[in-house]
């Protein structure tokens, strides 16, 4: 629900600056306003909901789909069906927290040992792609794509311990780490354009709000990840982090849709 909240606010960002554009269309004929609607848009950037699948190797080993969204912008090669772009997806690939409580005793007096173990995943992959887009009836534009890039996958850990005596509370360990690869990556991808309004005003301006919908398959080359299975304690009773590594292809589906403004 915040997500989707999260995009309409941003539609109406986008809308509000060429609302009072938009209304000057009332003043115009309709041979001006198509004329204006001519008008290239050049440019355009976007921001989506993002859902990110793990795909063979990668899915065996983590199990988990990636949450996140996607930033991005281009151009368009007006009136020629291209369009190229940039674009950097942050995908959250899962997080927990655990708590432990135990009691003991100190020099006579009872105190409880809070443990707090969190941890978190994330695959960032950065695009750069080239699409084939044409424009069908000035609404709708379906493309293909050639997709070229990369993607870091971290994994952070954090443990805190606290010792809580009566009316005082002592923090004796706290470690924290993280790791990082990364992996090239190449692919395809679908999708579709949708026109959703037209903003033209005078004496000659025009762009647009559209939703767009992206199915995309990467080809991931291999690279060495890790998840976090527990904290353990040495000799000294010192905390450690005990991961689990892996090393594999990491291909993956990701899905995409949101709006994209062209101007």
């Amino acid at each position: 629900m915040k997500k989707v909240l999260f995009l309409f606010l941003f539609a109406s960002f986008l809308i509000y600056p060429y609302s009072v554009c938009s209304a000057q269309t009332k003043e115009l004929s309709g041979s001006q306003i198509d004329k204006l609607k001519s008008i290239p848009t050049n440019y355009f950037i976007g921001l989506s909901f993002t859902n990110m699948v793990p795909q063979k190797e990668f899915f065996d080993n983590l199990p988990k789909s990636g949450q996140g969204f996607s930033l991005y912008g281009g151009f368009n090669a007006d009136p020629m069906p291209l369009a190229f772009g940039l674009e950097f997806d942050f995908l959250f690939n899962g997080s927990n927290t655990k708590y432990r409580d135990t009691s003991a005793f100190f020099e006579g007096l009872a105190y409880i040992r809070h443990d707090t173990v969190s941890t978190q995943s994330m695959v960032i992959p950065i695009n750069i792609f080239a699409r084939y887009q044409p424009d069908i009836m000035g609404y709708v534009s379906p493309y293909v794509e050639a997709i070229l890039g990369l993607h870091v996958l971290t994994n952070s850990q954090n443990f805190n311990s606290g010792i809580i005596f009566p009316g005082d509370t002592v923090y004796p360990d706290k470690i924290s780490d993280s790791k990082s690869s990364v992996a090239l990556h190449y692919g395809v991808g679908v999708g579709v354009l949708l026109k959703l309004v037209d903003f033209v005003g005078l004496p000659a301006s025009h762009s647009s709000l559209n939703f767009d919908i992206l199915l995309r398959y990467l080809l991931g080359s291999e690279a060495k990840y890790q998840e976090t299975e527990s904290v353990g304690f040495d000799n000294n009773k010192k905390p450690f982090f005990n991961v689990k590594d892996y090393k594999s292809k990491t291909d993956m589906i990701i899905f995409t849709a949101g709006f994209v403004f062209k101007f």
